[in-house]
């Protein structure tokens, strides 16, 4: 794709805040297309990328590339975006592995107004409620009402008043606020006897942190709340790459970190597995040819058992089971997914074959 010479060139730029980690092999040549990939971020010849604020590609579980921008370094806590809903569907899974959440059971607080629906439909995001999660005018997005407008003080309570428009597991859409109703419902299951916002606030950070943040080893993770005490299941998450990258990993390797099985046995498999979308499954964006109703991340071009954690503007954590890569993209990029996509798919697609790989 770029000749050798060109490439070299580019490996020899003094780039970023950081070079490496620790867990990587020590003296091993960094992989060419990462190189190049992070000299066209930083080169201003990619200009729909926008700004790269960290790359990071993990590949067995080493670090084999890491790179900052101006500013950022393997301390600085990123905004996940809607990365989070990523993180919620790995929170459910802990709830699930320990008994305490069955995600076919009706939901407890939408058994008013939605009896029929089930933390599996709000998952995969087929709930079928009315929701347009972004317009052209995000001021007047369902999303931006909830979280910044007249939603923001209970932001669950209002998606609960939403209208049933679809049938549940009929229909897909794209939606924050069924992920803001899994962390209302996921609370309530946990911890019915914490009253008022703080004491459910506490009583979920600690939870968080025992259970996936900690074993993990994800000591960076914060969640925001919102001031019902509700936390952000969609969109306001933080951590380091780093810990975006052990949060990959362990889907990567089938909910097993550190050889302790986190996430239940074939919960995974479920994230992965489409539903009416064949671009998404639960709480994961899936890659394919050909996308309904919009285009995967790479567009096929890369990989087809590729699945992704991403956020807006261009926040990505991209998991390739057949390349043993797991890749952390950090940045601003405002308009150029699809730029942004086909990045992505040359740095994936200048590693071999983890079955062929020495």
């Amino acid at each position: 794709m770029r000749r050798r010479r060109f490439i070299e060139g580019m490996a020899a730029v003094a780039l970023g805040a950081s070079s490496g980690v620790g867990s990587g092999s020590a003296g091993a040549a960094e992989p060419p297309a990462a190189l190049l990939a992070w000299a066209q971020a930083t080169s201003g010849r990619l200009p729909k990328l926008g700004r790269t604020d960290a790359l990071l590609v993990l590949q067995n579980g080493q670090t084999v590339f890491e790179r900052y921008g101006a500013d950022h370094g393997p301390t600085t806590r990123h905004v996940s975006w809607s990365m989070a809903k990523s993180i919620t569907h790995a929170l459910v899974g802990v709830a699930v592995g320990q008994g305490k959440v069955d995600i076919d059971q009706p939901t407890q607080t939408l058994a008013d107004s939605h009896p029929s629906l089930t933390l599996r439909h709000l998952l995969t995001m087929t709930d079928g409620l009315d929701w347009v999660d972004s317009r052209p005018n995000l001021i007047q997005s369902d999303n931006t009402r909830m979280l910044f407008g007249v939603g923001r003080a209970n932001t669950a309570g209002y998606v609960a008043t939403r209208h049933q428009i679809h049938p549940p597991g009929t229909h897909w859409n794209y939606s924050t606020g069924a992920y803001q109703m899994i962390a209302r419902e996921i609370s309530v299951r946990l911890f019915p006897q914490a009253k008022g916002p703080q004491a459910i606030q506490t009583a979920m950070a600690g939870w968080m942190r025992a259970g996936l943040f900690d074993p993990v080893g994800m000591t960076s993770a914060v969640m925001e709340f919102d001031p019902s005490g509700t936390f952000y299941a969609g969109s306001l998450a933080w951590a380091t790459a780093r810990d975006f990258g052990r949060f990959g990993e362990l889907y990567r390797n089938d909910g097993v970190s550190s050889g302790r099985r986190i996430l239940p046995e074939g919960w995974v498999k479920f994230a992965r597995t489409p539903t009416v979308a064949n671009i998404y499954g639960a709480g994961f964006w899936l890659e394919a040819r050909h996308g309904r109703p919009e285009a995967s991340l790479m567009g096929g071009a890369g990989p087809l058992d590729a699945f992704s954690a991403e956020g807006f503007h261009g926040q990505v954590i991209l998991i390739v089971p057949s390349k043993a890569l797991t890749v952390v993209r950090l940045g601003l990029t405002t308009g150029g997914w699809e730029e942004l996509g086909a990045w992505l798919a040359r740095i994936i697609n200048g590693f071999p074959d983890s079955r062929t790989s020495a």
